[in-house]
């Protein structure tokens, strides 16, 4: 299914819609240039689940984990979402650097959903290891542009 925005609310949109979706233990790879709208679509998706904290990109310190609120009520009584977990390998994260950071601990637990900035080469170690990995790709069009490929 490929969805175009055409400017960054209409991303934080699609993202905020996207996360009546989730449902925990799912891990999605983002995929784009730089600029393409990846930590964009990351706070849409955190603020559909009701996480009120500011969402910026983990690029210096690879990950950062959110609490879910949930706005929805039904989520809250399944007891089942309740981390977003935001990794960013654009620096260069290892298989062995998952593991250090305690990533592997949450990749596909029922009680977080994982976002992996710029992780399309860990993909096949993922799979290796049993989690299951959905790709979101992001396509630049022009300067505020964007089609989300999932």
């Amino acid at each position: 299914m490929k969805i175009k925005t055409n400017n960054l609310h209409e991303t934080l949109d699609l993202g905020k819609k996207f996360a009546k979706k989730i449902h925990g233990g799912e891990v999605f790879v983002l995929h784009g240039d730089l600029g393409a709208g990846k930590t964009a679509f990351v706070k849409g998706v955190a603020k559909g689940l009701g996480i009120k904290k500011t969402v910026t990109s983990p690029t210096f310190i690879l990950m950062k984990m959110y609490e879910v609120k949930g706005k929805d009520e039904s989520k809250k009584l399944k007891g089942q979402l309740k981390k977003l977990l935001h990794i960013d390998t654009y620096r260069g994260v290892s298989e062995d650097d998952l593991i250090n950071l305690g990533a592997m601990e949450l990749l596909g637990r029922k009680d977080t959903v994982a976002f992996i900035e710029w992780g399309i080469g860990l993909i096949p170690y993922l799979k290796k290891s049993k989690i299951k990995v959905k790709k979101i790709i992001i396509k630049n069009i022009d300067k505020n542009t964007r089609v989300f490929e999932f």
